[in-house]
């Protein structure tokens, strides 16, 4: 299964991520030049990320990680 997702910036307005999964996920996020801001894997007993450090001319990745057997679709929304 494959699963992949953008947000910008702009979609958060608290700068929260709040991501429903039964497995990790990987989430990046770089600047508009594409450079790494910040990476971190998520855990499936946290549901809020807090992305305090977020500015207009950034964009958050989310990823499934291979290996993991996954029984849904991951639920992320920008908040």
């Amino acid at each position: 299964m494959q699963f992949d997702m953008e947000i910008n910036a702009s979609e958060f307005k608290e700068k929260k991520l709040k991501i429903l999964a039964n497995v990790p996920l990987n989430v990046i996020v770089k600047n508009d030049s594409g450079q790494l801001v910040e990476e971190f894997r998520t855990e499936p007993s946290q549901m809020l990320y807090d992305l305090a450090f977020l500015t207009d001319d950034m964009v958050v990745e989310v990823h499934l990680i291979p290996g993991n057997p996954v029984e849904f679709y991951p639920v992320v929304n920008a908040l």
